[in-house]
């Protein structure tokens, strides 16, 4: 029974090692393949006016998204060559009592409701390559550098609006268009698993988070 037990211990052993020796090697980095993703930037960003944001409190709102769909491939290995686009939309509403300027003594003016409204939009494209640095053999994980030159288009509506006790409204109206064009470099961490890629990275277009998923040949 004792020679019975070793056995089967031995067996369990030898079958870890084999299993640990069959670990999925992965092959996110090589020459040919290709991925697409899916980011988005958690934080206020450079790209440009709008960002990720929920927050709703009393009297003020603010919700945004800015989402960098990708595709990439891999010209040699570890090298990848794509392209990145930027689309974000943000809105922020500021809602609060004003009361009219008097100059000496005189009638008392009821407050005025008073609004502001401001709202981005961004849409841009961006050239970029990267070049990974594996941490170990099986590409479960690697550090990258980064370079791109994104071109963005952001267009910002800023509203400003009284709504007196009468009922009458006054309302301020600014527009502003900006065009972008600039170089970025920037570092990020990519994990590599079986269902695709998760990676962080960071550079002056702002701080991102993304998901990729290889492109498998038919």
């Amino acid at each position: 029974m004792k020679k019975g037990r070793m056995l089967l211990l031995s067996l369990v052993f030898v079958q870890l090692i084999y299993a640990q020796s069959e670990k999925l090697h992965y092959q996110h980095f090589n020459k040919g393949k290709s991925f697409w993703g899916i980011g988005l930037s958690p934080v206020y960003s450079d790209m440009m006016g709008s960002y990720t944001d929920i927050s709703i409190t009393k009297g003020n709102t603010n919700l945004g998204i800015l989402l960098a769909p990708m595709y990439g491939k891999f010209v040699q290995q570890n090298w990848m060559i794509g392209v990145m686009g930027i689309a974000g939309v943000h809105t922020e509403r500021r809602s609060y009592l004003t009361y009219p300027i008097t100059i000496g003594p005189g009638p008392s003016f009821p407050s005025v409701d008073t609004k502001n409204i401001d709202n981005s939009i961004d849409i841009g494209i961006a050239p970029i390559t990267r070049y990974y640095l594996p941490f170990n053999k099986r590409n479960s994980a690697a550090f990258f550098v980064q370079a791109a030159l994104p071109a963005v288009y952001s267009k910002s509506n800023y509203i400003l609006r009284y709504k007196y006790a009468s009922g009458a409204v006054d309302e301020f109206k600014t527009m502003n268009d900006q065009f972008s064009l600039r170089g970025s470099i920037g570092f990020g961490v990519s994990m590599q698993g079986k269902f695709g890629s998760f990676d962080t990275h960071v550079s002056n277009m702002g701080w991102f988070l993304s998901f990729n998923k290889l492109i498998q040949k038919k």
